[in-house]
């Protein structure tokens, strides 16, 4: 589950100064000399709070289930530390994880590096690819066609918005006739005007306008740079998301306020925000930040149509002690039945589309007022695009949020914020050999 904002991220694009191409040719096999369960009766898993099943991981620990004298046994890692640790193990060579988590866009940081990672494809991976998501699938491979990722969880986005304040503004309101009413973003900016002047209070569209970008971007299978490692963040797909962002700001519809502040919560909860932009695992922030207006909230489909924004993946390191075993682990943990529990106890969106059909997933949510969240994320989470990350795509995007931070909280001038974002990035990006 991904709760983390991009200021939040971290900057990886780094390889491991050359182990990965030192260590070529053993990638596919295991390498049992340098795993942290060396001697031991089961296989390590490093993964962070939240991000799979406590109660399946207790059951591992004990023996997984149809898979006899196969044990694991997870170190919780903090989010933040996860990825170096991961890296720093690999680089000695020693007290490596047979098994870890890799979140949604720190998944491609470890492309350079591929050969550190078991290709999946080699263990059987294709018996069970109709089981997934087809673009989370496919997102699990390098560019030169090795899978490093089995699909864990997914994000899917919709957009929430205040019923009532739509209703009060004399907007469309119920979710259906909202989303043909606001299908592209330019018609969502429009009903954001109507909003502002009709609706009590003169509510603002959204909290700020890096939400935005982030979700117009990722509704785009291209993002900062491509498979052939050259920027392409000063190109019409991304310039449109920058436009877009800024045009809901000259129109005076941004709160200008940082999600997850005490500002945030207070202008959640006093109704001073209308819509959020956002994935499936903000519902939880939604509800604890705002617990007044429920019932008041609905969800439907986003401007322009889905993307997903979070969600991980596992992968076998190249030192797993038993690559058998670990698929087999993986298979079974991330099975349709398993993400299903994992729904019901963790919160964490399945990447298997025949969880959505089961009953579990269709309970009415008082906080949308009686709406089944599934029949929202459930669609969106299936017509997602196959979205490019690359191991550079933090250092390339975080100029562009930087500056559009400085355009909605500085003043700015837009013109000068986009050519500055393009002109760091691209140095940035110089500096570690993107063209």
């Amino acid at each position: 589950m991904e709760h983390r904002t991009l200021s939040r991220r971290r900057l990886l694009g780094v390889s491991l100064g050359g182990v990965g191409g030192a260590l070529l040719g053993l990638s596919g096999c295991g390498a049992s000399s340098g795993s942290a369960s060396a001697g031991t009766d089961h296989l390590s898993l490093w993964y962070w709070k939240g991000s799979l099943s406590d109660k399946l991981l207790a059951t591992a620990r004990r023996g997984v289930p149809g898979r006899p004298g196969l044990k694991v046994r997870g170190s919780q890692i903090p989010d933040s530390d996860i990825d170096s640790k991961v890296r720093t193990s690999l680089a000695a060579r020693a007290y490596v994880p047979d098994i870890t988590v890799a979140n949604s866009d720190n998944l491609a940081t470890f492309f350079p590096d591929e050969n550190e990672f078991l290709d999946l494809r080699e263990l059987g991976a294709e018996k069970v690819r109709d089981r997934y998501l087809d673009w989370k699938w496919k997102s699990c491979f390098t560019p030169s066609g090795r899978m490093i990722g089995f699909p864990l969880d997914a994000g899917p986005t919709a957009l929430y918005y205040r019923r009532d304040l739509f209703r009060q503004a004399g907007l469309a309101y119920e979710p259906e006739d909202v989303a043909e009413a606001a299908p592209t973003w330019e018609k969502f900016i429009a009903a954001g005007k109507t909003l502002r002047a009709k609706a009590p209070g003169r509510p603002y569209l959204v909290s700020n306008i890096g939400n935005v970008f982030q979700q117009v971007l990722l509704q785009s299978t291209r993002q900062f740079v491509d498979a052939d490692n050259r920027f392409i963040g000063d190109q019409q797909h991304v310039r449109r998301a920058w436009d877009l962002s800024v045009e809901i700001l000259r129109q005076g519809l941004s709160a200008r306020i940082t999600d997850g502040t005490p500002d945030y919560n207070s202008a959640m909860s006093g109704s001073r925000v209308a819509t959020m932009t956002t994935a499936v695992w903000a519902i939880y922030g939604l509800k604890d930040s705002a617990p007044k207006t429920s019932g008041a909230w609905r969800l439907t489909t986003l401007p322009d149509g889905p993307g997903n924004y979070g969600g991980s993946y596992m992968t076998l390191t190249r030192y797993c002690r038993d690559p058998e075993a670990g698929f087999a682990f993986l298979t079974w943990l991330l099975s349709p039945e398993n993400q299903l529990k994992s729904y019901q106890e963790m919160a964490l969106f399945p990447t298997t589309p025949a969880s959505y059909a089961d009953p579990a997933m269709h309970t009415p949510d008082p906080f949308f007022g009686g709406q089944q969240p599934i029949d929202v994320f459930g669609p969106a989470a299936e017509k997602a695009p196959v979205v490019y990350f690359s191991p550079y795509e933090e250092s390339a995007n975080i100029p562009f949020f930087q500056e559009l931070t400085n355009v909605e909280m500085l003043g700015k001038n837009p013109e000068r914020a986009w050519r500055d974002a393009v002109n760091t990035a691209t140095t940035t990006l110089s500096r570690l050999g993107v063209s």
